[in-house]
């Protein structure tokens, strides 16, 4: 027997590696998780870097703060929005996008790594209401979704962005350049400048609170389902020769 094949025989054999813990998630070892706004304890497999763990930070990671309500109290543009939203719901038959809703989210609780699918994200209910909004509710002779399928085929590449300019420069720029005129026609320019500054402020303020959705959302909507009913009449067009 060799020197070499005595010391390793004698050697102490190595320490096994602790066997891992079940129930604890991915996240409670990852480096960042302090920082890491999609933590969780109920994770399997990280949903930013899948099974390859994340490297440590150069740095301390910066706790992020939770989103605190305007001066402290009820957020009360949250409540008014879910107002609406339940409103809406209401109008179109209270329970039943509820349900539909809420069938999505059980038989899709996890994806196909095994972690927990939040659909809180993608707000389906609000979702929903809003395509029914774009699809159902009449605008005149037609709804939003119609109008977009009526009014794209007529349109050329730039109508969409210089029809508005024009639109807006056409109304608004008679009053900026009346505001300094002499006399009364000034003052009334003036006047009507100060108005149309304060009502672009206030709807930019709206459109970008927490209750924006209820303008932007429909208008979005409607600009996708019309580009889909007109590709569906491009379709049977193409099928039917109708």
């Amino acid at each position: 027997m060799t020197a070499a094949a005595g010391s390793a025989r004698f050697a102490k054999p190595p320490t096994p590696a602790p066997a891992a813990d079940p129930t604890v998630g991915c996240c409670f070892t990852c480096p960042i998780a302090a920082g890491c706004a999609l933590f969780s304890d109920a994770y399997v497999t990280c949903p930013v870097t899948g099974s390859t763990p994340p490297p440590a930070p150069t740095g301390a990671a910066p706790a992020q703060a939770a989103p605190a309500a305007p001066n402290g109290g009820v957020d009360w543009t949250n409540v008014a929005g879910r107002g609406v939203e339940a409103a809406a719901s209401a109008a179109f038959g209270f329970g039943w996008l509820d349900i539909a809703t809420g069938l999505i989210e059980r038989f899709n609780a996890t994806d196909a790594e095994g972690n927990p699918v939040d659909w809180g994200r993608l707000q389906l209910k609000r979702n929903g209401l809003c395509i029914l909004i774009a699809t159902l509710v009449p605008l005149g002779d037609h709804t939003a979704a119609q109008w977009v399928a009526h009014t794209l085929p007529d349109l050329n590449l730039a109508d969409p962005v210089f029809l508005p300019a024009g639109a807006v420069l056409g109304a608004v720029l008679p009053v900026f350049a009346g505001q300094f005129a002499p006399g009364a026609l000034g003052g009334i320019c003036r006047a009507a400048w100060g108005a149309v500054a304060f009502t672009a402020r206030t709807a930019w303020k709206f459109l970008m609170s927490p209750l924006g959705w209820i303008v932007i959302r429909p208008a979005v909507w409607g600009f996708l389902c019309g580009g889909l009913l007109l590709t569906w009449r491009f379709l049977v067009h193409v099928l039917t020769g109708a």
